[in-house]
């Protein structure tokens, strides 16, 4: 349950710790004094969405301390499964800066928003005048059912989710040998498509480069017959070309081998003539070869078309390309010798969905037993709250199994006798919804986990007799559970065992809410207030309101 609850900034509260009971807890205070701010300090400390607007004006940073004590199974189990250390109680603190970061702790150990999210759903469980609103969101309505049912409807859903995957599993499979018989012969035949037009193209890896280069020198054979022809023609061809020149230098030295130098100068010469003269030959060799053949730029460019058209293919790369070859000619000899396996296959299938069927329709009539129960706890619980002839179906429809079974769920109401019986988001006021919602709260009671459930003036729009047996389901619930209450109706709050109020005053030019806990004479009076409407209560309220209290 929820101990205490420590704001530093938060909204109009600069510091607060604030102490909690076991039972039920009840926050008074005028309209606007902030007692939703604690509600929202709360929040933020289990995770909800950080809002820069809560820091308190002026200040940088916010901090809220949420101390837990007598955990429960699932709570010790999470902090077992984090590998976070604890005791009989676990700290949460976390803490919000003007720039918008946000950092959280367990028990001193980093957490991540997840992860706290994750732990508050075993801890605290939140009821205000808009949650209600849940209920008509018919995706929930299969959660709430199967929540109410338990673990009879919990091991059945194990069941399904079990054969679910089985037959998933098993399809896929089959998928990956073709599927069905025609749907086999299609892949086959695309297979033996892509095979033949890959090994039709007779690729080699690194072709496409050479291809490249080769049309780049063909497209500029003219150019380079005429630019390597005057070249060879001024190294060896010409009057007084280089090797010539070469040539005639070297023998004018020839004579002079005695001194070293010049002979040094005479070696160097010929190595020269010797290397223009292999340049020489070789761009004569290159002018040879340089014909420019239209047709085999043609081809070239065509050989080059084709490789790009396969890369759109079958890969980027000619390597790509010849694995993709492999891998298809694998897949095709493998459906060319699956049809066994496949019948094999199918065999399984049929009888693995006959198990998923089986499982589902057991599931089905498990839920549709246990909605019948639903509906007359629910019934008796709206009649309490003076909503009698009311009528509340649960209407099932079957769809394709899932990990969840077949069934659909759907929540009918009708808040009138005589009425037809409509989708409930089409039919219920804010006022039912949220009585409907504190029935649901009290058929639930040995169903949920959490041990701290808030409300949040659940009780709005609710007055008279009604207010009355709203109050007797509050305090029933206080009995398994802690409860945080925010109410303006003088008969909840007499209900309380523990009594917060929070005010609001001006200090030093900057608004503050202070909250304290409450003794039972003080409570008496601020039930009185919410009486008489007025801060200067009457003696008859007083006395009214000690009448509330000692109704308890």
């Amino acid at each position: 349950m929820l101990s205490t609850l420590t704001l530093n900034n938060v909204a109009l509260i600069k510091k607060q710790t604030i102490d909690f009971q076991n039972g039920f807890n009840c926050i008074l205070g005028q309209s606007g004094a902030g007692k939703s701010i604690i509600i929202d300090a709360l929040s933020f400390s289990l995770g909800a969405k950080a809002d820069k607007n809560l820091i308190r004006s002026g200040e940088n940073t916010m901090r809220v301390d949420a101390v837990f004590s007598e955990l429960n199974d699932a709570e010790k189990k999470f902090l077992q499964e984090m590998d976070i250390d604890f005791d009989d109680e676990v700290i949460i603190t976390r803490t919000l800066t003007i720039d918008g970061k946000s950092s959280i702790k367990i028990n001193g150990y980093p957490a991540t928003a997840k992860m706290l999210k994750d732990f508050a759903e075993t801890m605290v469980d939140f009821c205000g005048q808009h949650d209600s609103v849940g209920l008509l969101n018919v995706n929930n309505h299969l959660a709430l059912l199967d929540k109410f049912a338990g673990k009879e409807v919990e091991n059945l859903k194990n069941e399904v989710a079990t054969a679910f995957v089985v037959v998933k599993e098993t399809q896929k499979k089959i998928v990956s040998l073709g599927g069905s018989e025609a749907e086999r012969e299609r892949t086959k035949d695309l297979l033996q498509f892509q095979v033949q037009e890959i090994e039709n193209a007779n690729l080699t890896v690194g072709e496409d480069e050479e291809l490249k280069q080769r049309f780049e020198f063909v497209s500029s054979a003219e150019n380079i017959f005429e630019k390597t022809g005057e070249a060879f023609a001024k190294l060896d061809e010409q009057r007084d070309c280089v090797t010539g020149l070469l040539y005639e230098a070297k023998n004018l030295l020839s004579s002079f081998s005695n001194f070293k130098e010049i002979e040094e100068c005479r070696e160097r010469i010929e190595n020269c003539y010797y290397e223009v003269k292999d340049i020489a030959e070789t761009l004569d060799s290159i002018k040879q070869s340089a014909d420019f053949d239209s047709k085999e730029l043609e081809r070239i460019d065509n050989r080059l078309d084709l490789i790009k058209n396969l890369s759109r293919k079958y890969g980027k790369s000619i390597e790509d390309i010849l694995a993709y070859l492999d891998k298809s000619k694998k897949q095709l000899e493998e459906l060319e010798n699956s049809q066994v396996v496949l019948d094999n296959l199918q065999d399984e299938l049929a009888k693995q969905e006959k198990t998923l069927n089986d499982a589902c329709e057991k599931l089905s009539e498990k839920r549709k037993s246990y909605a019948d129960i639903l509906e007359k706890q629910l019934k008796k619980q709206l009649d309490d709250l003076e909503m009698k002839g009311t009528d509340f179906k649960v209407l099932f429809e079957k769809t394709e199994p899932t990990t969840r079974g077949f069934d659909a769920v759907k929540f009918m109401f009708s808040a009138n006798k005589g009425q037809d019986i409509k989708d409930l988001h089409k039919t219920a006021s804010g006022g039912e919804l949220s009585r409907l919602l504190l029935a649901f709260k009290n058929v639930l009671l040995d169903k949920e986990n959490v041990q701290t459930v808030v409300f949040d003036e659940i009780d709005s729009g609710i007055s008279g007799h009604t207010a009355g047996r709203l109050a007797d389901k509050l305090e029933n619930i206080s009995k398994y559970t802690q409860i945080i209450c925010i109410t303006h109706t003088p008969v909840v709050a007499s209900r309380a065992n523990a009594f917060l109020l929070v005010e609001k005053s001006i200090v030093d030019n900057n608004t503050i809410s202070n909250v304290k806990s409450l003794t039972r004479s003080e409570a008496v009076v601020e039930v009185a207030k919410l009486i008489d409407g007025t801060k200067e209560v009457s003696q008859t309220a007083i006395e009214h309101s000690k009448q509330l209290f000692e109704r308890q």
